[in-house]
Protein backbone atom coordinates (compact mmCIF):
# COMPACT_ATOMS: atom_id res chain seq x y z
CA UNK A 1 0.00 0.00 0.00
CA UNK A 2 1.41 3.37 -1.25
CA UNK A 3 2.73 5.75 1.39
CA UNK A 4 0.64 9.24 1.19
CA UNK A 5 2.31 11.22 3.81
CA UNK A 6 5.75 10.14 6.21
CA UNK A 7 6.96 12.92 8.62
CA UNK A 8 10.58 12.08 9.17
CA UNK A 9 12.22 13.31 12.57
CA UNK A 10 9.99 16.25 12.81
CA UNK A 11 10.43 18.82 15.31
CA UNK A 12 8.53 22.19 15.43
CA UNK A 13 7.23 24.66 18.19
CA UNK A 14 7.22 28.69 18.60
CA UNK A 15 9.71 30.57 19.02
CA UNK A 16 12.63 29.05 21.33
CA UNK A 17 9.59 26.60 23.11
CA UNK A 18 9.77 23.47 21.28
CA UNK A 19 6.69 21.38 21.58
CA UNK A 20 6.91 18.31 19.56
CA UNK A 21 10.27 16.72 18.72
CA UNK A 22 11.46 14.12 16.44
CA UNK A 23 8.10 12.67 15.30
CA UNK A 24 7.87 10.18 12.59
CA UNK A 25 4.40 9.57 11.21
CA UNK A 26 3.14 7.72 8.06
CA UNK A 27 -0.28 8.04 6.38
CA UNK A 28 -1.00 5.19 3.97
CA UNK A 29 -3.50 5.09 0.77
CA UNK A 30 -7.22 4.76 1.59
CA UNK A 31 -6.30 4.33 5.26
CA UNK A 32 -7.72 6.30 8.53
CA UNK A 33 -4.49 7.11 10.87
CA UNK A 34 -5.44 8.24 14.28
CA UNK A 35 -3.69 10.74 16.75
CA UNK A 36 -4.26 10.45 20.27
CA UNK A 37 -2.98 11.79 23.44
CA UNK A 38 -3.54 14.48 26.42
CA UNK A 39 -4.05 18.08 25.99
CA UNK A 40 -1.00 20.03 25.73
CA UNK A 41 0.52 17.02 23.92
CA UNK A 42 1.02 19.05 21.10
CA UNK A 43 -1.67 17.23 18.65
CA UNK A 44 -2.29 20.85 17.07
CA UNK A 45 1.45 21.41 16.30
CA UNK A 46 2.29 18.67 14.88
CA UNK A 47 -1.12 19.16 12.34
CA UNK A 48 -0.35 23.20 11.72
CA UNK A 49 3.87 21.83 11.14
CA UNK A 50 2.24 19.26 8.39
CA UNK A 51 0.12 21.59 6.95
CA UNK A 52 2.76 24.30 6.77
CA UNK A 53 1.26 26.62 8.67
CA UNK A 54 3.60 26.19 11.47
CA UNK A 55 7.95 26.25 10.00
CA UNK A 56 9.30 22.90 11.49
CA UNK A 57 12.85 23.03 13.33
CA UNK A 58 14.11 20.22 11.49
CA UNK A 59 13.06 16.97 10.29
CA UNK A 60 11.06 16.45 6.34
CA UNK A 61 7.73 15.97 5.32
CA UNK A 62 6.99 13.88 2.80
CA UNK A 63 3.44 14.18 0.25
CA UNK A 64 3.60 10.29 -2.10
CA UNK A 65 7.15 10.60 -1.65
CA UNK A 66 8.20 13.96 -2.61
CA UNK A 67 9.53 16.25 0.17
CA UNK A 68 6.83 19.28 0.60
CA UNK A 69 8.73 20.89 3.54
CA UNK A 70 10.08 23.56 1.73
CA UNK A 71 6.30 24.18 0.59
CA UNK A 72 3.71 27.25 1.95
CA UNK A 73 0.37 26.09 2.82
CA UNK A 74 -1.45 27.02 -0.63
CA UNK A 75 1.42 25.27 -2.57
CA UNK A 76 0.95 22.05 -0.21
CA UNK A 77 -2.80 22.09 -0.73
CA UNK A 78 -1.87 22.26 -4.69
CA UNK A 79 -0.10 19.03 -4.21
CA UNK A 80 -2.72 17.04 -2.14
CA UNK A 81 -2.59 17.98 1.52
CA UNK A 82 -5.82 19.47 2.96
CA UNK A 83 -5.98 20.80 6.87
CA UNK A 84 -9.57 20.86 8.14
CA UNK A 85 -8.28 22.91 11.41
CA UNK A 86 -10.27 22.89 15.13
CA UNK A 87 -13.30 25.09 15.08
CA UNK A 88 -13.65 24.85 10.91
CA UNK A 89 -13.12 28.30 10.27
CA UNK A 90 -16.46 28.92 7.91
CA UNK A 91 -17.26 32.11 6.60
CA UNK A 92 -20.24 32.05 8.63
CA UNK A 93 -22.44 34.91 5.99
CA UNK A 94 -21.60 33.19 3.09
CA UNK A 95 -23.75 30.06 1.85
CA UNK A 96 -22.42 26.56 1.99
CA UNK A 97 -21.96 26.31 -1.46
CA UNK A 98 -20.23 29.52 -1.31
CA UNK A 99 -18.14 28.42 1.57
CA UNK A 100 -17.40 24.30 -0.63
CA UNK A 101 -16.56 26.47 -3.67
CA UNK A 102 -13.62 28.10 -1.92
CA UNK A 103 -12.01 24.95 -1.23
CA UNK A 104 -11.27 24.58 -4.72
CA UNK A 105 -10.48 27.95 -5.54
CA UNK A 106 -7.26 26.39 -6.95
CA UNK A 107 -8.97 24.85 -9.29
CA UNK A 108 -10.45 25.06 -13.05
CA UNK A 109 -14.45 26.25 -12.93
CA UNK A 110 -14.91 22.61 -14.76
CA UNK A 111 -13.13 20.80 -11.92
CA UNK A 112 -15.09 22.50 -9.17
CA UNK A 113 -18.46 21.41 -10.58
CA UNK A 114 -17.62 18.23 -10.96
CA UNK A 115 -16.30 18.47 -7.53
CA UNK A 116 -19.29 19.87 -5.52
CA UNK A 117 -21.60 17.12 -7.51
CA UNK A 118 -19.13 15.02 -5.85
CA UNK A 119 -19.02 16.23 -2.16
CA UNK A 120 -22.75 17.12 -2.01
CA UNK A 121 -23.46 13.21 -2.74
CA UNK A 122 -21.45 12.41 0.03
CA UNK A 123 -23.29 14.79 2.20
CA UNK A 124 -26.76 14.63 1.31
CA UNK A 125 -27.72 16.85 3.96
CA UNK A 126 -25.54 19.97 2.56
CA UNK A 127 -27.15 19.41 -1.04
CA UNK A 128 -30.73 19.89 0.69
CA UNK A 129 -28.99 23.38 2.53
CA UNK A 130 -26.52 24.55 -0.36
CA UNK A 131 -28.18 27.98 -0.05
CA UNK A 132 -28.13 28.10 3.38
CA UNK A 133 -26.28 30.84 5.49
CA UNK A 134 -22.91 28.27 7.23
CA UNK A 135 -23.46 29.86 10.64
CA UNK A 136 -27.07 29.32 10.66
CA UNK A 137 -25.93 25.56 10.71
CA UNK A 138 -25.58 23.10 13.41
CA UNK A 139 -22.24 22.05 14.45
CA UNK A 140 -22.78 18.71 12.85
CA UNK A 141 -23.08 20.48 9.61
CA UNK A 142 -20.81 23.10 10.13
CA UNK A 143 -18.33 20.33 10.52
CA UNK A 144 -19.69 18.26 7.20
CA UNK A 145 -19.40 21.62 5.52
CA UNK A 146 -15.39 21.97 6.61
CA UNK A 147 -14.99 18.62 5.79
CA UNK A 148 -16.59 19.03 2.24
CA UNK A 149 -14.59 22.29 1.60
CA UNK A 150 -11.24 20.06 1.99
CA UNK A 151 -12.66 17.88 -0.40
CA UNK A 152 -13.07 20.40 -3.16
CA UNK A 153 -9.35 21.22 -2.80
CA UNK A 154 -8.91 17.29 -4.50
CA UNK A 155 -6.50 15.80 -1.05
CA UNK A 156 -4.21 12.93 -1.06
CA UNK A 157 -4.32 13.33 2.30
CA UNK A 158 -6.68 14.95 4.34
CA UNK A 159 -5.19 16.37 7.81
CA UNK A 160 -8.32 16.73 10.54
CA UNK A 161 -8.14 18.70 14.40
CA UNK A 162 -10.18 17.25 16.85
CA UNK A 163 -13.64 17.09 14.22
CA UNK A 164 -15.93 15.75 16.79
CA UNK A 165 -15.81 18.31 19.59
CA UNK A 166 -18.86 19.33 20.72
CA UNK A 167 -20.45 16.81 18.69
CA UNK A 168 -23.54 15.05 19.81
CA UNK A 169 -22.52 11.20 19.53
CA UNK A 170 -24.85 10.48 17.17
CA UNK A 171 -23.01 13.57 14.50
CA UNK A 172 -20.24 11.83 15.51
CA UNK A 173 -20.81 8.55 14.46
CA UNK A 174 -22.12 9.84 11.35
CA UNK A 175 -18.90 12.08 10.89
CA UNK A 176 -16.92 9.02 11.49
CA UNK A 177 -18.70 6.89 8.86
CA UNK A 178 -18.39 9.67 6.03
CA UNK A 179 -14.01 9.82 7.18
CA UNK A 180 -14.48 5.67 6.43
CA UNK A 181 -16.54 6.44 2.94
CA UNK A 182 -13.57 8.70 1.98
CA UNK A 183 -10.49 6.75 2.94
CA UNK A 184 -12.58 4.11 1.03
CA UNK A 185 -11.92 6.29 -2.11
CA UNK A 186 -8.64 6.00 -1.87
CA UNK A 187 -7.48 9.10 0.09
CA UNK A 188 -5.39 8.75 3.08
CA UNK A 189 -6.96 10.53 6.26
CA UNK A 190 -4.83 11.99 9.01
CA UNK A 191 -7.18 12.89 12.09
CA UNK A 192 -6.16 14.04 15.98
CA UNK A 193 -9.31 12.65 18.10
CA UNK A 194 -9.70 13.46 21.88
CA UNK A 195 -12.72 10.64 21.86
CA UNK A 196 -10.22 8.22 21.98
CA UNK A 197 -12.03 4.88 22.46
CA UNK A 198 -14.42 5.73 19.47
CA UNK A 199 -11.43 6.86 16.89
CA UNK A 200 -9.13 3.70 17.99
CA UNK A 201 -12.08 1.60 17.16
CA UNK A 202 -12.56 2.68 13.69
CA UNK A 203 -8.84 3.30 12.29
CA UNK A 204 -6.37 1.35 10.79
CA UNK A 205 -3.68 2.60 12.48
CA UNK A 206 -2.52 4.57 15.35
CA UNK A 207 -0.06 7.03 17.15
CA UNK A 208 -0.30 7.95 21.19
CA UNK A 209 1.37 11.20 21.61
CA UNK A 210 2.66 12.51 24.87
CA UNK A 211 5.08 15.45 25.46
CA UNK A 212 5.55 16.43 22.33
CA UNK A 213 6.86 13.09 21.24
CA UNK A 214 4.80 9.43 19.79
CA UNK A 215 5.07 6.87 22.74
CA UNK A 216 3.75 4.53 21.19
CA UNK A 217 1.49 3.16 17.85
CA UNK A 218 0.03 0.40 16.75
CA UNK A 219 -3.28 -0.72 14.77
CA UNK A 220 -6.27 0.85 17.04
CA UNK A 221 -7.46 -2.30 18.19
CA UNK A 222 -3.46 -3.35 19.82
CA UNK A 223 -3.32 0.03 21.27
CA UNK A 224 -7.50 0.23 22.96
CA UNK A 225 -5.85 -3.63 24.69
CA UNK A 226 -2.71 -1.92 25.37
CA UNK A 227 -2.02 -1.13 29.40
CA UNK A 228 -1.27 2.80 28.64
CA UNK A 229 -4.22 3.31 26.82
CA UNK A 230 -6.72 1.63 29.37
CA UNK A 231 -5.12 3.26 31.87
CA UNK A 232 -4.48 6.71 30.92
CA UNK A 233 -7.31 7.24 28.84
CA UNK A 234 -10.32 5.07 29.53
CA UNK A 235 -10.16 4.77 33.31
CA UNK A 236 -9.73 1.25 33.57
Amino acid sequence: MNILLEATRLSAGYGPLEIIRNINVRVLQGQLTVIVGPNGAGKTTLMRALSGILPLGQGGVALAGNAVESFNVSKRVSNGLVLVPEGRHLFTQMTVEENLELGGYLLPASERRRLMDEVLALFPRLAERRGQLAGTMSGGEQQMVAVGRAMMGKPRCMLLDEPSLGLAPKMVAELFRILRQICDQGTGVLLVEQNVRQALSVCDHAYILEQGQVVAEGSGQELLQGERIRKSYLGL
